[in-house]
This record gives structure tokens, C-alpha cells and sequence, in this order.
């Protein structure tokens, strides 16, 4: 395939015809197919391997805006673009410019519709679109979830990156759609008619609008050098296929996709399994080995749940070492509901140490099972994909916990003036906020930096003398700001007691989709498997969620598990626990463990919990 025979047949409005064309002619590039970099989990892809890759490219006189790198999500662009952005070649170049070469590949491809004159379509187009269309409205909905959750979004978007029918799509997720309140299938496919009625008369596009765009009406690109692919097994099948488009120009050898095959977990998106199977046979550039992350316990255990899964796909044993010097252990919680020995082992390790947790699962309602366990024992916490402004939330906010923390010292002693500013907010004016000194800034205008206590700040005019009688944080707040806060008291002062206030939560929890590419010092993997799901993908959502653990890991056993039911647990793991956590260890590993942790003992700290004889599992 060249440029010419492509462009010959961009036209405008390509037919169903000129689509088969363009898909076979794409389908026959085998000598431009790209290579294949294997990486199991920690094994340094996006850090070291690309960072490493990129320096070389440079060095043989590739120039860097020549250079394209992208990724499926912003934290894993954002890693390249630091690891690279400090090489010598390019430690000049402007942050927002190279952002341009290093990015998401939503990003590059919204970029390229902007050729197009089109917008992206938005929060104010979806409000429009609402107004305009009551049967929106059928969907139910609820105040945490985003406006591009819902069903007919999902339903096309889902749709198109399996690349199924209509019938298809809703075969496969009615009972998801009923609940949202979509009783059948014509309500569905009528909206879809009108929401691309819609972009089109407005000159909007939706992401899979950008991706059509550019493998149907766009000219091949020819100032592409080098082409790689981060997280490359996420990719459905259209993003594919505008990648292979987008890489036709680049030389042999300069396009690789570089992921974990068995990392493939976005199956319900319409990921190409097919496709990276077909690369990891065919076209394996390097295969990493070198563990940089999981201890040899965790090691262990992502092998034993994964390579059964390769032996019946016809890949070889998945080998790679795990990290020097760390050993780990294994935990098996019974149930997330009772106490028992090994989750107080967890609690005292969380209370205990500086080191980082995370609790994953597979969905709902196992995310609030967790959110309730880490209320009960007083854990701070945030959850992963819960942002405002790029920022993550924590379940109690740092100021918050401040106020409790130091508010009786204000009336006894003395605290900072940034903490009285952060006490500010929080208080009814009629009491705290004089002469209509409203704001922070101008109450605290003529106020030098220092500490102070309520009487001094009375004496200054800034509170009046009511404030002077002494009452808990709690009731000393304005109303409306008590009766968001008033449920969360007993669990904040748990944190406090537990923690106290740390610079920011260290113990997180999410989906496994949501905390892939992250990695904690412990991870805790909830089996909970409440909805069926294909053998395949289930064993790599398991294997995904243990492999983001540095040192320990905990199991805590399936709600829904019922042994005649292999998959009634993630991955088949509590089926086949035996096999899956056999983690035979030496006397000598037990003592370099000890000696690499300064433990003497396994529970690190000084006191239980709660005391209970573990449970059998049941």
C-alpha cells in the first residue's frame, strides 16, 4: 500500500465499498506491521524501556518532533513526558510543545480532527441534547456518576469499539441498560440516529467521531519518524486500525507497540486480543525480564494465576524475575465482614508503617463493601479515580482533618495563622467573621504571620464574644456545612486517633480498570466476582490487580463463592487457591525477610485491633 493508493480514495463521504478497501489495504501491511515489546508487570515499559528507546532514536539523528509517543491514559503520558522531558536533546523544548509528540492518543486524534473544524462534543452539548430528547432523561440518574456515563454514550461508544451491531450491544448488556432506566432497544437505536444527527448538524465530534475521521477521510501522515504505542493491548480494534494508518510512512523497525498482552482488560471496549496474540507470536521485538517491582511472593502468584491461560493460548510460560531483595508474604482474609487474624495483621501494618495500601476489586458493590471496612476501623483513604481538577479527593479532606485536630488548642493554646484560615470557612459569620470581614484575605488582611489563640483574635476584632465560650469543632460550624460533615465525625476521629494527619492518604481503593499502571507497597485483592464474565479476562483482571503490589498482598475471599463454580471467584484464584498461592519458602528467606523489614515479628505494632480466633473459610 502507498500514500497514493490510500488518498485516492479519501473522499468526503467514503462508501461502504471504499470502506472495505481502505480496511483490507490496511489489513495488508504486513511489512509494516508493528513490533511487539513484551513487558510483564514492573518490568520498567513506560519508565525505562521507552525513556531508553527515545534516547537512542535520538542519538541515530531522529529529530524529536518526529518522535511520537501515546498512551491510554494521562498518567502513563504524563511518565513519559517526565521521563524524557530532562534528556540533553530536548531539555529545551518547551513542556505544552512537546505535549504535542507525548500524549494520550485521544489527545493526537483530537488533535487531527481539529483539521476538521469540528469541537469536541461537550458538557453543554449533552445538556442541549437532553433538552431537546426527553428520553435522555429515562436514565437514572445519580449525583457521582459523569453525564459521559450514560447509557446511550456507553452503548454507542461500546458498540463501535467492538465493532457490533445494535442488536449485538444490547443482547449483551440489556439488563444494564433496564436498570437505567431503558426498557428496550428502539429507544436506544432512535437516540443514537439523533445524537449523530446532532454532532453533525453542530459540527461536533465524540472520540470515536476523531478516530472515523482519521482512518476514513484523513491523509496519511508523513511527518511521523518514529511511532510507539504504550499500553499497546488496550487498544480496540478501530484504534487499531488508525494507528496502522498513522504508522504506513514509518520505517521498519520505528513503530512498536510496547504492553503486557496479558494485561488485556478492557474486553467489554472491544480490545483486539486477537491481534496482540498474533504480535507476541509473530513480531517480538524484546521481551522484558528483569523484575523492578513485585517481590518474590507476588511474582509468584501473578505466574501461577496467568501462564495456565498462555499454555491454552499456545504462548510460552510467562518468566520474569521478581525484585532483588524482597520477599513478601500472602494473607488470606476470610471475609470482609468479620475479624479475623490476618485482616488485624492488615490494620496494625496500615496503622503502623509509612507504607502505601491499595484495595482493589472487580466492581460494583464490592467498591462499597471496601469503603465501609476502611470507615469502620478509621482508615484514611481517597479512591483512585475521584478527581477535581486532575487532583484526587480524599474521602476527608487534609483541612478538615487539621480543624478537628488542632481546634481545642485554639481555645487553650495557640495555633498557626494558616490553620485559623483554614478553620475559616468552615464557620457561621454572625460569629466569626465581624464587620463584614468576609473573606479569608480581608480578615486576615493587617494580621501579621504568627500564632494565635480565640482571645487574641477577639481582642483584634476578628471574632465576637460568643465565639469565646468553648464548644467542639462540630458545633462551633455553620449549619449548612454541619450536616455534610456531622455523619463523618465518629470516623474522623477514628483517623485521628489511627493516623493522625498525614500529608496525604496513603491506603486507596478502586477498580482493577480504574488502578491499572499504578503501584502500591501492599495490595489487597477483594475476589468478589458478582457478575459473570469470560474465563480469559477474569484470570487477567485477577492477575492486573496482584501485580500492582510491591511486598504483601491479602486475599479476601469471594461473597459469592461457591466451589462447584470456578468463576464465581476473580480469575477462578479462590477455586484454585491451593495451586495458585503454594508459596513454598526456606528458613533463610524467612530470616533475609525479617532482616530486609527490621521485623522481629509479623505485627507491626504494639497492640490488636480486635482479638478473634481466624475464621475457617467456609
Amino acid at each position: 500500500m502507498n500514500n497514493k493508493q490510500f488518498n485516492g480514495i479519501l473522499i468526503k463521504k467514503s462508501t461502504p465499498k471504499d470502506i472495505k478497501i481502505i480496511e483490507k489495504l490496511i489489513d495488508k501491511q504486513e511489512g509494516k506491521l508493528p513490533l511487539w515489546v513484551s513487558g510483564p508487570p514492573g518490568t520498567g515499559k513506560t519508565y525505562t524501556y521507552i525513556k531508553e528507546a527515545y534516547t537512542e532514536f535520538l542519538k541515530k539523528g531522529i529529530m524529536w518532533n518526529r518522535i511520537v509517543i501515546l498512551s491510554h491514559t494521562v498518567n502513563a503520558a504524563q511518565e513519559i513526558l517526565k521521563a524524557v522531558k530532562n534528556l540533553p536533546q530536548v531539555e529545551n523544548i518547551p513542556e505544552d510543545i512537546l505535549e504535542e509528540q507525548i500524549c494520550t492518543i485521544h489527545a493526537y486524534f483530537k488533535a487531527e480532527s481539529k483539521k476538521n473544524r469540528r469541537k469536541k462534543y461537550n458538557k453543554q452539548d449533552h445538556d442541549k441534547f437532553c433538552t431537546e430528547n426527553p428520553a435522555m432523561k429515562k436514565w437514572i440518574f445519580h449525583e457521582k456518576k459523569l453525564w459521559e456515563k450514560h447509557p446511550l454514550y456507553q452503548f454507542v461508544s461500546q458498540k463501535h469499539g467492538r465493532e457490533c451491531t445494535s442488536r449485538e450491544m444490547w443482547l449483551r448488556h440489556q439488563d444494564t441498560y433496564k436498570k437505567e432506566g431503558f426498557s428496550n432497544i428502539e429507544i436506544l437505536k432512535e437516540l443514537e440516529k439523533k445524537y449523530g444527527d446532532y454532532r453533525e448538524e453542530n459540527k461536533k465530534v465524540s472520540f470515536e467521531d476523531m478516530l472515523d475521521f482519521f482512518i476514513y477521510e484523513s491523509k496519511i501522515p508523513d511527518d511521523i519518524d518514529v511511532l510507539i504505542i504504550d499500553e499497546g493491548q488496550d487498544c480496540n480494534k478501530p484504534q487499531v486500525r488508525a494507528l496502522l494508518k498513522a504508522g504506513t510512512n514509518v520505517p521498519k523497525g520505528n513503530f512498536i507497540f510496547v504492553g503486557d498482552r496479558d494485561q488485556e482488560i478492557y474486553n467489554y471496549s472491544g480490545s483486539h486480543t486477537n491481534f496482540f496474540i498474533k504480535l507476541e507470536k509473530n513480531n517480538l521485538l524484546k521481551n522484558l525480564s528483569i523484575g523492578k517491582r513485585c517481590g518474590k511472593t507476588i511474582n509468584t502468584i501473578c505466574k501461577n494465576i496467568i501462564n495456565p491461560q498462555r499454555k491454552r493460548l499456545g504462548l510460552p510460560e510467562k518468566l520474569w524475575t521478581p525484585k532483588s531483595d524482597i520477599i513478601g508474604k500472602h494473607y488470606w482474609i476470610p471475609s470482609i465482614d468479620r475479624a479475623s487474624k490476618n485482616l488485624d495483621i492488615l490494620l496494625d501494618k496500615i496503622f503502623n508503617t509509612k507504607e502505601t495500601f491499595l484495595f482493589t476489586y472487580r466492581g460494583n458493590p464490592t467498591d462499597t463493601h471496601t469503603s465501609k471496612l476502611l470507615q469502620q476501623y478509621g482508615v484514611d483513604y481517597r479512591i483512585v479515580s475521584q478527581h477535581t481538577h486532575g487532583k484526587r479527593i480524599d474521602y476527608v479532606s487534609r483541612d478538615l482533618l487539621r480543624c478537628f485536630d488542632t481546634w481545642d488548642k485554639f481555645y487553650e493554646d495557640q495555633v498557626s495563622l494558616d490553620q485559623i484560615k483554614e478553620y475559616w470557612p468552615y464557620l457561621p459569620g454572625n460569629t466569626f467573621k465581624v464587620n463584614k470581614k468576609g473573606s479569608i484575605t480581608s480578615a486576615f488582611k493587617n494580621v501579621v504571620n504568627g500564632n494565635y489563640n480565640i482571645k487574641q483574635l477577639y481582642e483584634m476584632g476578628l471574632v465576637t464574644e460568643e465565639a469565646l465560650k468553648p464548644k467542639s469543632f462540630i458545633k462551633s460550624i455553620k449549619n449548612k456545612e454541619r450536616q455534610k460533615i456531622e455523619s463523618k465525625v465518629p470516623y474522623i476521629r477514628k483517623v485521628l486517633k489511627n493516623h493522625g494527619v498525614e500529608e496525604k492518604p496513603r491506603v486507596e481503593h478502586d477498580n482493577i480498570h480504574k488502578i491499572k499502571g499504578l503501584t502500591y507497597d501492599n495490595v489487597i485483592v477483594n475476589l468478589s466476582n458478582y457478575r459473570s464474565i469470560e474465563r480469559d479476562e477474569s484470570e487477567r483482571l485477577a492477575y492486573t490487580a496482584y501485580s500492582r503490589g510491591i511486598m504483601d498482598c491479602w486475599s479476601i475471599a469471594s461473597e459469592c463463592f461457591k466451589s462447584t463454580h470456578r468463576e464465581s471467584s476473580l480469575g477462578g484464584v479462590q477455586h484454585d487457591r491451593e495451586r495458585i498461592f503454594s508459596l513454598p519458602s526456606s528458613r533463610d528467606e524467612e530470616k533475609l525477610e525479617k532482616f530486609i523489614r527490621g521485623l522481629d515479628r509479623e505485627v507491626w505494632g504494639e497492640h490488636s485491633y480486635f482479638y478473634e480466633k481466624e475464621d475457617e473459610d467456609e
